[in-house]
């Protein structure tokens, strides 16, 4: 470990290890930090859209092919979305990221326990298990509860607003080709449970969602349902893991030298708490825009990154924010709200989050994203269109 780098990540998930890529490709001098090392288990289902394998390098086979998405109503009935996606591993991806930064020249120091984060006018001090070193610039990419984040940043993350998820493994008792969402009010609430093929031996059955009092009863409970019961089988190969997941973004991304990416600055898709694609999306923008930087020698640049140029401030994601907090109650424009029960309870008249997201994001690509985004903003606020 130097004593200075251009910039220092804490965080070795997809958001932090694909900025840690993007900045040393660029000729950066880059540490990337991390609490764990590479390959690690962590609690997440690995739905990954198939498109997205090629633009990040991650080679097809890392994730299992499953050509459709199915989601159920408490009545089974059933609304099938022909979606490409892949299942990954998440210890086998993340390695493969965390790989994929160190080949482009960033330095990994893994197992290292962060334990404080300084800023002065000469940029940051970050003191670690093992060692301590400065950076110009500092990115948070530390996950739900980041410690960069609740140290340095002026604004925070309700605890409120991340949701729990758990979930369990199991040996499929046949083939599972397809990702499938349960919507059950009576027991899930707002939220939803989901099983997902890992290969064809392999499958996760797990639940999330905001409010859910008790997640881990709550999947027992399902696990006592014939439907599910029939899904999964009564083999199961690991115990139960749980994480945390935000679910409302942070209204800013940066505070000067600082940026936040994936988990930490609070990004994920609506509905289904879906966070690697964001993920992804979010640690190349802010890498693109500190590369940017050191190259024009003009902080400016650093305005690349902004909700403005991310997917969660398009008009999909708004509606589809916009669409969960009408279930959750937690702001009530009546119309709005007196749409979204009913929908919830009938799955199969809901337009599904993913066709949402994939259609109206294909047509915001087409308006003033900035400007429609603060059109919600400021519904959000109590007046504009949707009070």
């Amino acid at each position: 470990m130097r004593d200075r780098y251009d910039a220092i990540i804490v965080g070795a998930g997809p958001s932090g290890t694909t900025c840690a890529r993007e900045l040393a490709a660029r000729g950066a001098s880059v540490l990337l930090i991390d609490k764990k090392s590479p390959g690690w288990h962590k609690p997440c289902g690995g739905g990954i859209p198939e498109v997205l394998f090629e633009p990040y390098g991650v080679p097809t086979e890392l994730g299992f092919s499953a050509p459709q998405v199915r989601v159920f109503d408490a009545a089974q009935r059933r609304l099938t979305i022909p979606l490409r996606y892949r299942t990954v591993y998440r210890d086998r991806f993340d390695e493969h990221l965390a790989a994929a930064a160190r080949a482009a020249g960033a330095e990994g120091m893994f197992d290292t326990t962060l334990l404080d984060v300084a800023r002065d006018e000469g940029g940051f001090t970050v003191r670690t298990s093992n060692g301590s070193a400065r950076s110009t610039y500092l990115v948070g990419a530390d996950g739900c509860m980041s410690m960069v984040r609740r140290k340095l940043f002026p604004e925070q993350l309700p605890e409120s607003m991340c949701a729990i998820a758990v979930e369990h493994w199991y040996r499929a008792p046949h083939g599972v080709t397809s990702l499938d969402f349960f919507v059950e009010p009576d027991i899930l609430g707002t939220g939803y449970a989901y099983v997902f093929p890992k290969d064809p031996g392999l499958l996760v059955i797990g639940v999330a969602g905001l409010g859910l009092d008790r997640p881990r009863a709550v999947l027992e409970q399902l696990l006592t349902r014939p439907r599910y019961r029939a899904l999964v089988g009564d083999t199961p190969v690991d115990a139960v893991h749980g994480a945390r997941i935000p679910y409302r973004h942070l209204s800013r991304l940066r505070d000067g030298r600082l940026l936040l990416v994936g988990d930490a600055a609070g990004l994920n898709t609506p509905i289904i708490f879906a966070g690697i694609p964001i993920a992804l999306h979010s640690g190349r923008l802010a890498g693109e825009a500190i590369g940017a930087v050191l190259r024009a020698g003009d902080d400016a640049a650093l305005e690349r990154y902004s909700l403005a140029n991310l997917r969660s401030a398009s008009l999909g994601f708004q509606l589809c924010h916009a669409f969960y907090d009408a279930l959750l109650e937690r702001r009530r424009p009546p119309s709005f709200a007196a749409l979204a029960r009913p929908l919830w309870r009938r799955p199969q008249l809901l337009p599904s989050a993913f066709v949402i997201h994939r259609a109206l994001c294909r047509l915001v690509d087409r308006l003033d994203v900035a400007k429609m985004a603060g059109v919600f903003a400021g519904a959000e606020a109590g007046g504009g269109p949707l009070s």
